[in-house]
């Protein structure tokens, strides 16, 4: 399943946000926000990555790194 919203910190961030207005209204349960907060977690530890990434590829000139989404 594709997405058309972009993951960076300013979405996630929105949506942090968003989750802890629904919690406040009692629109959503602890529970799920719970649920939510790991998944902006995860989207966090991803952004990490690719930023890493980035940089050691423009630190070291002949660095190989394997692409996780060609794993397939």
């Amino acid at each position: 399943m594709k997405s058309t919203i972009k993951a960076n910190t300013k979405t996630l961030f929105k949506h942090a946000f968003d989750i802890m207005k629904l919690l406040k209204s009692n629109s959503i349960t602890p529970d799920e926000a719970k649920e939510h907060a790991n998944l902006i977690k995860q989207s966090n530890n991803l952004l990490k990555y690719e930023l890493d990434k980035a940089k050691a590829v423009e630190k070291y000139e002949n660095i190989s790194i394997t692409n996780i989404e060609d794993l397939e």
